[in-house]
């Protein structure tokens, strides 16, 4: 079967100043790449200069995946408006010859794929004006949601008509839940967005080899508000009153509010706050976990419910619309009503208590539809949906 060429213009990927940023996409990328040639083009300012006080390109090839990651630097004048404008000028004149040179060395393209509408999908609506080469799109953004705290919604009215044009002028749209997906399709009066799950690398998330005992919980996270990161320590403050040595391993960037809250509430001995880490040593706290945590306030998916479900591990999710989606409730987690750390609480209690009743080969099993290949082959069959009707 031949491979199509298909150009990635990733809003987000991970890069050596923010490595974890978007490294959905990045799996997303090594998923497709094992049915069709991908090229993802990826700019970043850099606005301190770590990298480069000009600009440096890094370019890698792995099998069907060829990488461009671009770092820019843009002069500071000291004042904001000033200096985002002539940043973006320079994003887009870098972007625009990066997509330039990419077809005169490898001709056009099949399609070119959108990741994250803002900012990428600004270069690819001009290209498809300049050389009638049709993009579509995936979206990741919780902006969507209309219970999001940095809503679409907030957003300027140019950049609310930017983002129309760019979804409306895209051959096909995709996201990660149908919840997202229901989201955008109301916003935009779409007719279709499909649907095509993140992925989980079960290479690296796989069960412990010896079943384990610890009273451990994980919870991982960017530790923004609307992932609730209070609202589980409360629960734990809860939680050791009944068992003292329960622990709770924290992953995210360094919060000296959270650590204080910690404090406040008298578990600082039995949180562990770690600093993000690479997904190899990551899933190696999860196999020592007895649960997952994500008591997120709203979602568009949650990577780590399927990485959890692929070690083994039940989660403890926030009572919301989407994470229906991939949790059933006794089978591969449990439910805990949104925003109430009493009943976070209560239900982590029952995990301790009850957590032999959970299967672990049906866990796992949980988690089966979010491998490389399922998750690849729906990008592929998708792809040649799209290419048979334009």
């Amino acid at each position: 079967m031949s491979r199509n060429k298909i150009l990635w213009l990733a809003s987000w990927y991970p890069n050596k100043l923010a490595p974890f940023n978007g490294d959905f996409i990045k799996r997303h990328a090594e998923a497709v790449s094992l049915y069709e040639d991908v090229q993802l083009i990826y700019v970043i300012r850099d606005a301190k200069g770590e990298i480069t006080k000009n600009i440096h390109i890094e370019e890698t090839v792995n099998k069907g995946l060829a990488e461009k990651i671009i770092y820019y630097y843009s002069f500071s004048v000291g004042l904001s408006i000033i200096d985002k404008f002539f940043s973006e000028l320079k994003y887009r004149k870098l972007f625009k010859q990066a997509v330039i040179d990419y077809t005169e060395q490898s001709g056009m393209p099949a399609l070119v794929h959108v990741h994250v509408c803002m900012k990428a999908g600004i270069i690819a609506r001009w290209w498809k004006k300049k050389r009638k080469v049709p993009y579509i799109i995936s979206e990741h953004w919780t902006g969507f949601l209309p219970e999001a705290d940095d809503a679409i919604s907030d957003k300027s009215f140019y950049f609310r008509s930017l983002w129309k044009k760019i979804i409306t002028g895209a051959s096909a749209f995709s996201t990660v839940s149908a919840y997202l997906s229901n989201a955008i399709k109301k916003q935009f009066d779409l007719p279709i967005v499909s649907v095509i799950p993140n992925v989980v690398n079960t290479s690296i998330f796989y069960p412990p080899t010896v079943s384990t005992t610890y009273l451990r919980f994980i919870h991982i996270s960017s530790l923004e508000s609307f992932k609730n990161p209070t609202a589980i320590i409360m629960a734990l403050a809860i939680v050791i009153r009944v068992y003292p040595s329960a622990v709770l391993d924290v992953f995210g960037p360094d919060d000296k509010h959270l650590k204080a809250l910690a404090y406040k509430m008298g578990v600082e001995k039995n949180i562990y706050f770690h600093t993000e880490i690479p997904q190899l040593q990551l899933a190696e706290y999860m196999r020592q976990s007895m649960a997952l945590i994500l008591y997120s306030k709203y979602e568009t998916f949650g990577c780590v419910i399927a990485e959890a479900n692929a070690c083994g591990i039940p989660v403890i999710v926030s009572d919301i619309p989407v994470f229906h989606e991939t949790v059933m409730e006794g089978i591969n987690g449990i439910f805990a009503k949104a925003n109430d750390p009493q009943v976070l609480a209560a239900r982590m209690i029952e995990i301790i208590k009850d957590r032999a009743s959970f299967n672990t080969e049906n866990i796992i099993a949980q988690s089966s539809r979010y491998s490389y290949e399922k998750v690849g082959k729906q990008f592929s069959d998708w792809y040649g949906e799209i290419l048979s009707k334009i």
